[in-house]
C-alpha cells in the first residue's frame, strides 16, 4: 500500500518488509563464525520435508477412546465408524489434530515459563549479564543454536529465542481452529514442531536461572541434598512451595536468610528440584504424585503455589487444614484478590488470623516476605493444635460397593484395599459374602506403595469416605522413613563429557542412552522404574534423567538401593545423571545435538536437519516416560522423535492419542553418504513412539530401541546381546529363546554375539538370511551425500 501527501511518501509494505529483515538479522546476528545453516527460525512448514522422512517410515497408529469431536457448535460429532464430522474430519485427523492440541499446550506452559523466568532475571540482574551454563563448555545452548541459529551471549539474548517460539505457537494454535488444517500427516508434523519449539524454550528457561541463579554449572560430582517426607524438619515453621517456577522459592529463601528466620522450606513436583539446585539445605519432598497426602497431612504453616502441576483442590484442601495460600502466578492466581499493593505485615495478619484463605501476590519480593512471616506466626499460633486429619476409621461406613476401584487410574483396587483395612481395624466390621477377599497388612501397605495420590477414587465414593487420607494414616510409619539422598540436578552436559563419550555412543561400544523423564503416573508404582533403570545402569548405560522421574528413582527406590550414592553423576556409561527438573530436560537433546556436533563435525547452525538425520542414524538414545499424565510430557517426546530419538510411554501413554510405529511397508533404505547408493539396513530404531503394555516390554525395548545404522560390529555385538539377554529374562518365551526378528537386526556374521554364534547362525539359517552387502555411512537425506 502506497500513501502520498504533500510533504510525505509512506510505502507501507516495504517499510514492513524492512523491518522484518532488519528483526531478523537482529536475532540471528552476534559473534559466531560458523555460516548460516538452511532453517534459521524454521515456520511451521519448513521442516516438513524431513517430517515425511519419519512419518514415511513410522506410520501413525491413533487410540480414540472418545469417538467424537466437540471442537465447535456443531458439535458433538460421532465420528465412529467411518463417519465424518459437519466440518468434514475423520476419526484419524481428528486424532491427529487432538495430538497436536496437546503438544501445542505442553510447549506453551513450558515457554511461558521461559518467558516469565527471563523477564524476570533480567529486572533483578539486567539484559547484558553474560551467560554462563556449564562448565568445561564452547557449545551452551545447543537447541538455540539449533532452531534459531543464533549463538546467546547475554539474558537479553533469550528474549529472541522466546519470542520466536511464541511466535510458532500462534500459527500452530491457528491450525487447531476449525476449517484450518485438513490432513493428518501435517497435524502430526506441526505436533512435532511443537515438540522442537519446546526443547527451545526449555533451553531458554534453564540456562537463564542457571546463569542468574547460581545453579550448579555441569557439575560431574553435585551435592546431594534430602528429599522425601521425613527430610522435614517438623519442628521449624515449614513454608511448602509447589509448581515449576522457582522464582518464588528463591525470594522465600533469601528472605529468610537475610533477616534470619530459621525456617524449613520444602517444595513438591519441578520447583522443589529447582530450589534444592538454588540452596542444597531446601528439602525436596518428591513428585507430583505427593501432592495430596502431603497437604493433608497438615505439615505446611504457608503454602505457596506457582504454576503447572499443582493440583486443582490444593486450595480446597489447604482451607479445611486452616493453611494459608498464597498464589504468584498468573497461569494459577487461585480466584484470590491481588494484594501486591498491600504492606506485607498487613497482609499476613489477615492471613494468620483468618481473615482471608489466601492471596494473590505476582510481586515476589513481597511473597517472599509474607510467606516467611506468615508460616513463622501460623507456627506459634497452631502449636498446640493437630492439624492432620488423616485417620483411618474415616473408612468404616464404607458399603463396600466398588466404585472407587472403577474409578482407579493404576488398578490399585481400593475395594480391596479398604475392605482389608476394615477387617483388620473395624471392630464391628462384617463381611457381607463368606468368600470375599482380603489383604494382610503387608499387602495393604505394598498396594498403596502403588498409589498415585489422585484421589480420583473419593470423588466417587458415595460416602465421601476419604481415601488417600486413610491410605496416610495406614501409610504413616512408611512415610515416617521416607528420606533419601539425590542431585537436585547438574544441568548441562560439559563438552569435555562428550568428547569421552562421542565415539562409543556412536559406534555402539556404548550400549545405549537412556532418558527416563516425565510425570508420576505410575503403572506399577515408582519403585518399578528405579529397577527398570538399574539394570541398565549394571550394563553400563548413560542414563539422564529429570523432573519427577529423577526423584522417584530416589524415594521410590530408596534404601539400599540408593541409585545417587550408589552411581557416578558424570555423562558416560553406567552413571546416573539428574540434569534438573522439567525445563532441564533440553540439556538431554542438548547432549544429542552436541555428539553430532562436538565428536562428529557436523555444522550446528540452523542445521536441524542434517543433526537430526545425524541422530536417527547413529546415537543410541532413547526417551523413556513411563509416568505419563501431563501435556508437557507430549512436547517433551514430539521434541526427541523429530530429533530422531524413539520414546517408549508407559501403558497410560496410549491415551496420548497415536503411536509412531514401523511396519511390513516400511522403507529401511538409506543412503551411503560416500557413494549416494541406497542400502537396506533393517529397522534401526524399529518404531518411533512405542506405548508399552508391561515392566517386561520396557525392558526388552530399551535395548531394541537403541540399535542403530551406524553401529560397527563391536557395537552390534554388544547391543544385540543386552536385547538377546533381555528377551530371554522377560518375553516368557524360554531361557533359550531367540527373538523371532533377529535376522533383521544382523547385517553380517561379525555382527553375531561371540558366545551366541552357533545358536544364532542355525536360527539365521531357519530364516533364509543372508548377509548384506555392505554396512553404509547412513543418511535419509539425499543432499547430504557427497556424489
Amino acid at each position: 500500500m502506497k500513501i502520498e501527501g504533500k510533504d510525505i511518501k509512506v510505502y507501507v509494505g516495504e517499510v514492513i518488509q524492512e523491518a522484518q529483515k532488519k528483526s531478523f538479522k537482529d536475532a540471528v546476528g552476534g559473534d559466531w563464525e560458523e555460516k548460516m545453516g538452511p532453517t534459521p527460525m524454521p515456520q511451521v512448514s519448513d521442516l516438513r520435508h524431513w517430517d515425511k522422512h519419519l512419518l514415511d517410515r513410522y506410520k501413525p497408529k491413533y487410540h480414540a477412546f472418545i469417538k467424537q469431536c466437540q471442537f465447535c457448535a456443531y458439535g458433538p460429532c460421532d465420528l465412529d465408524k467411518g463417519r465424518r464430522g459437519a466440518c468434514g474430519i475423520d476419526l484419524d485427523t481428528q486424532m491427529a489434530r487432538e495430538s497436536l492440541f496437546l503438544a501445542v499446550t505442553g510447549c506453551a506452559a513450558h515457554s511461558a515459563h521461559g518467558r516469565h523466568q527471563v523477564h524476570y532475571l533480567i529486572e533483578k540482574f539486567g539484559r547484558d549479564l553474560p551467560l554462563n551454563v556449564a562448565e568445561n563448555t564452547e557449545v551452551e545452548a545447543p537447541n538455540i543454536r539449533l532452531v534459531c541459529g543464533f549463538k546467546p551471549e547475554t539474558l537479553g539474548d533469550l528474549e529472541k529465542a522466546i519470542s520466536y517460539v511464541e511466535e510458532q505457537l500462534c500459527h500452530l494454535l491457528s491450525a487447531l481452529h476449525m476449517g484450518q488444517e485438513c490432513n493428518d500427516f501435517d497435524f502430526n508434523s506441526k505436533a512435532l514442531h511443537a515438540g522442537m519449539l519446546d526443547h527451545v524454550g526449555m533451553e531458554v528457561c534453564d540456562i537463564a536461572q542457571i546463569t542468574a541463579l547460581g545453579f550448579p554449572k555441569g557439575d560431574t560430582g553435585p551435592e546431594l541434598t534430602e528429599i522425601g517426607f521425613a527430610s522435614v524438619d517438623r519442628s521449624k515453621p515449614v513454608i511448602l512451595c509447589i509448581g515449576h517456577n522457582v522464582a518464588g522459592g528463591t525470594e522465600i529463601l533469601d528472605y529468610a536468610a537475610e533477616k534470619d528466620y530459621d525456617v524449613e522450606v520444602a517444595g513438591l513436583c519441578c520447583t522443589a528440584l529447582d530450589i534444592g539446585r538454588y540452596e542444597p539445605k531446601a528439602k525436596i519432598i518428591g513428585q507430583l504424585s505427593y501432592e495430596l497426602p502431603y497437604i493433608r497431612s497438615g505439615i505446611a504453616d504457608t503454602i505457596v503455589l506457582d504454576e503447572q502441576c499443582i493440583r486443582v483442590d490444593s486450595i480446597e484442601n489447604a482451607k479445611k487444614l486452616g493453611i494459608p495460600v498464597i498464589t504468584t502466578s498468573d497461569k494459577n492466581s487461585g480466584g484470590f484478590e491481588d494484594m501486591s499493593h498491600e504492606d506485607a505485615d498487613k497482609i499476613v495478619k489477615k492471613l494468620v488470623f483468618g481473615d482471608l484463605p489466601g492471596v494473590y501476590l505476582p510481586d515476589l519480593e513481597k511473597a517472599g516476605e509474607v510467606a516467611v512471616k506468615t508460616a513463622v506466626f501460623m507456627k506459634e499460633k497452631d502449636k498446640d493444635k493437630k492439624r492432620e486429619k488423616n485417620d483411618k476409621s474415616d473408612c468404616f461406613t464404607c458399603t463396600d460397593c466398588g466404585l472407587c476401584s472403577k474409578a482407579c487410574p493404576v488398578g490399585v483396587d481400593p475395594q480391596l484395599v479398604i475392605r482389608s483395612i476394615n477387617k483388620i481395624y473395624n471392630k464391628e466390621y462384617k463381611p457381607k459374602k463368606d468368600d470375599l477377599e482380603f489383604l494382610g497388612q503387608e499387602e495393604i501397605l505394598e498396594r498403596i506403595g502403588t498409589c498415585v495420590f489422585c484421589g480420583r477414587c473419593e470423588s466417587w465414593c458415595p460416602k465421601d469416605i476419604p481415601v488417600v487420607s486413610v491410605y496416610s494414616d495406614i501409610y504413616r510409619e512408611s512415610f515416617s522413613k521416607d528420606k533419601a539422598k539425590i542431585s537436585p540436578g547438574r544441568g548441562a552436559i560439559q563438552d569435555i563429557e562428550i568428547r569421552e563419550v562421542g565415539m562409543p555412543i556412536v559406534f555402539g561400544e556404548i550400549p545405549g542412552v537412556i532418558a527416563p523423564v516425565g510425570c508420576s503416573l505410575w503403572p506399577w508404582g515408582g519403585k518399578v522404574l528405579g529397577e527398570i533403570i538399574e539394570e541398565f545402569l549394571n550394563r553400563n548405560y548413560i542414563v539422564a534423567t529429570s523432573g519427577c522421574s529423577a526423584m522417584a528413582l530416589a524415594t521410590d527406590y530408596s534404601g539400599t538401593h540408593n541409585l545417587y550414592e550408589k552411581y557416578g553423576g558424570r555423562f558416560a556409561a553406567g552413571n546416573l545423571v539428574n540434569v534438573g527438573s522439567c525445563v532441564a530436560n533440553s540439556h538431554i537433546t542438548g547432549a544429542a545435538i552436541k555428539v553430532a556436533n562436538i565428536f562428529a563435525k557436523r555444522k550446528l547452525r540452523a542445521n536441524y536437519e542434517e543433526i537430526a538425520d545425524y541422530c536417527l542414524n547413529r546415537i543410541g538414545a532413547v526417551g523413556l516416560v513411563l509416568g505419563t499424565y501431563s501435556q508437557k510430557a507430549v512436547s517433551i517426546g514430539n521434541g526427541c522423535m523429530r530429533l530422531g530419538i524413539p520414546v517408549i510411554w508407559g501403558p497410560s501413554g496410549i491415551k496420548y492419542r497415536k503411536e509412531l510405529l514401523s511396519d511390513e511397508t516400511s522403507d529401511w533404505g538409506v543412503y551411503d553418504s560416500f557413494s549416494g547408493e541406497k542400502f537396506d539396513v533393517g529397522p534401526c530404531p524399529e518404531h518411533l513412539s512405542y506405548v508399552a503394555k508391561t515392566k517386561e516390554d520396557v525392558m526388552i525395548m530399551i535395548p531394541k530401541l537403541c540399535i542403530r545404522a551406524s553401529d560397527n560390529f563391536k557395537g552390534r555385538q554388544i547391543k544385540l546381546a543386552h536385547w538377546i539377554d533381555m528377551y530371554r529374562r522377560f518375553s516368557g518365551d524360554g531361557k533359550n529363546a531367540l527373538p523371532g526378528d533377529l535376522h533383521r537386526f544382523i547385517r553380517q556374521e561379525t555382527d553375531i554375539p561371540m558366545t551366541l554364534k552357533d545358536e544364532i547362525l542355525d536360527f539365521l539359517k531357519g530364516k533364509g538370511w543372508k548377509p548384506k552387502k555392505k554396512n553404509p555411512d547412513p543418511t535419509l537425506v539425499r543432499r547430504l551425500c557427497r556424489t
